[in-house]
């Protein structure tokens, strides 16, 4: 019976260590304070950017909309061809140096790539020109 009973006190005792175990670890506020907010603040303004970014990527390429942009139609005709980014600077150089009104003309005039008449800076890329005149026309 004394077991007992002192089993009964020394558990109630245990009870009331337990209860006060979280005491002074969350103060309570009134009022939550800007500094409580920021780390969420924070990662909105990260996370509406990246979408942002995403969203400007996915329309510049979105080759479904017509518009009226030289160098979009100039990205979709050398998509169209499955040029490699080397070959499209190579145009646009070629565009540029040709003084083309728009970059995509390139595409049209045969003449563009006349070997004979090619810009001191573009003349060591010869060879790459051959080979892109006859995969255009």
């Amino acid at each position: 019976m004394t077991s007992w009973l002192h089993t009964t006190a020394l558990l109630a005792a245990q009870h009331s260590h337990w209860r006060r175990l979280g005491d002074g670890l969350y103060r309570s506020k009134s009022r939550p304070e800007f500094a409580d907010f920021l780390p969420y603040l924070i990662f909105a303004a990260v996370l509406a950017a990246v979408i942002a970014v995403v969203v400007l990527i996915i329309k510049r390429n979105d080759m479904s909309e017509s518009c009226n942009d030289p160098q979009k139609l100039f990205r979709e005709l050398s998509r169209a061809h499955r040029l490699g980014r080397a070959n499209r600077r190579l145009l646009s150089q070629l565009a540029t140096a040709r003084k083309l009104r728009q970059p995509a003309e390139v595409f049209l005039s045969p003449a563009a790539f006349e070997l004979s008449s090619l810009p001191p800076q573009l003349r060591s890329q010869q060879p790459r020109l051959e080979k892109l005149r006859e995969r255009l026309f």
